[in-house]
């Protein structure tokens, strides 16, 4: 299996699109990548609307705080959560924090699948919601989380910074840092492959001695 670290990283947000027609081939494996998402209890709770028509499109995009830009892209994918049946399962949490995660898992697999594929995205969080769920007919207890823009990229964007990756990493608690984790890594490992080493001798000693027990055993009743 190849490593998806080179989708991820090249990967990019795009801002300008092609005004070109996305398949729905392509469409259906984003839904498909989006709802193999993890979820918390598997629970699921999310919906997909595709917008394809292209004025429905455009008041969209007044929505988004007048990004017109994005209406020459193909397809928007409207990401919906059903917070209450988060809720039923999981209490205030599964509503106001395991719903929001299941839904940014599915938009990461599509923006992800849509890379793979040869196309650009453009993850929207910025919109009036209830201008969005007017439009869409969307009922008052599920929200919209993310509208995901779908298209052909009209320029790929220079890779943004990121912060290096020894900033972002503490061990075992906030704050602590550690010299050489690779060495750290392989002398614990070390000691772990030792301590299942002993364990299975130890296991195959004891196996040993039960069946020299029950041998010993059957040849006194024989002896009988």
């Amino acid at each position: 299996m190849g490593d998806i670290l080179d989708i991820i990283t090249s990967r990019r947000t795009i801002k300008r699109f092609l005004p070109k027609y996305v398949s729905w081939e392509n469409i259906a494996k984003l839904i498909d990548a989006a709802r193999h998402a993890p979820s918390a209890g598997n629970i699921q709770n999310w919906k997909f609307i595709i917008v394809i028509d292209q004025e429905l499109k455009e008041n969209i995009a007044k929505a988004c705080y007048e990004q017109y830009e994005i209406t020459a892209a193909g397809a928007f994918i409207v990401v919906c959560a059903e917070p209450e049946k988060g809720e039923r399962y999981y209490g205030s949490r599964g509503e106001k924090l395991y719903t929001i995660q299941n839904c940014a898992a599915a938009v990461q697999n599509m923006l992800l699948e849509a890379h793979a594929l040869g196309l650009g995205t453009q993850w929207i969080g910025a919109f009036e919601e209830e201008e969005v769920k007017s439009l869409l007919k969307i009922p008052e207890e599920v929200r919209p989380q993310a509208i995901i823009v779908v298209g052909y990229p009209q320029e790929i964007p220079p890779k943004p910074p990121k912060y290096p990756l020894e900033t972002l990493i503490y061990f075992n608690s906030w704050r602590s840092k550690m010299r050489d984790p690779a060495k750290y890594m392989n002398d614990i490992a070390t000691i772990l492959a030792r301590k299942a080493n002993t364990t299975i001798q130890v296991a195959k000693e004891s196996a040993h001695l039960v069946v020299d027990k029950a041998k010993e055993k059957i040849t006194a009743r024989k002896a009988k």
